[in-house]
């Protein structure tokens, strides 16, 4: 008979325990680098999208700005106060009532929105804030086409038959005459009936800009808020 050998069940359970460990330590490790990749993958979308909302709230501040002060320069203009306005200020009425900003679009969240990435952002309220962003863009810059559309076809055309501008300014000045006395047939525009009507409608206009700007600056503002702060809880 041969020599009946025990089974080392001991150091079996010892090799199994051993191996079932490696394997789940890689597992984790795996688990560990993906999380990792991801993070930084997250990060890095975020670190871009402040960067365009950074920019975008800048622009949106200064036309925000702008086309108040061009609401309250047409005010003046069609009130009483006209008298008081000087050359320059009256030149300002007349830049204002014909330019007109159109909000541009696309950038890294269109990109980002396109690839379908963004599910890679973590916070809920942030992904629902940008999935949003694109349709809030759309309306402003519709509505600043339509606007600019108007000023093109009515408000030019109206200025140039009265021959303004009559200088021409050098290269990134919107306006360059001295706050002198203004000319008299400036203020007579102001009697102007058809062109009255004209500006009545741009001041309304240069008011709705000034809203929506200041709008979707405020919500750019809370946006780049929360980028910001879940930026803070990625670098801990």
């Amino acid at each position: 008979m041969g020599v009946r050998r025990e089974i080392p069940w001991t150091t079996l359970l010892i090799e199994g325990v051993a191996i079932v460990v490696s394997i789940l330590l890689a597992f984790a490790i795996d688990a560990w680098w993906d999380q990792r990749k991801e993070r930084a993958e997250e990060r890095d979308i975020l670190v871009g999208l402040e960067v365009e909302f950074v920019d975008l709230r800048e622009r949106l501040d200064t036309w925000a700005v702008f086309n108040q002060d061009g609401f309250d320069l047409l005010d003046r203009f069609l009130s009483d106060a006209v008298g008081d306005m000087d050359s320059s200020e009256f030149e300002q009425v007349f830049i204002r009532s014909f330019l007109v900003n159109v909000l541009d679009q696309g950038g890294p969240l269109d990109a980002l929105l396109a690839s379908g990435r963004l599910e890679k952002i973590q916070d809920d309220e942030i992904r629902a804030r940008l999935a949003k962003w694109p349709d809030w863009l759309e309306d402003i810059h519709t509505n600043d086409l339509s606007i600019r559309d108007f000023a093109w076809r009515e408000i030019g055309p109206a200025l140039a038959r009265h021959g303004i501008p009559d200088s021409i300014c050098p290269q990134y000045e919107w306006t360059c005459r001295d706050p002198e006395p203004a000319p008299d047939r400036y203020r007579e525009l102001a009697t102007d009936q058809q062109l009255r009507a004209l500006l009545i409608t741009r001041r309304m206009m240069l008011g709705m800009s000034a809203r929506d700007h200041v709008d979707a600056r405020d919500r750019a503002d809370e946006t780049l808020g929360l980028i910001r702060s879940r930026l803070d809880k990625l670098q801990e």
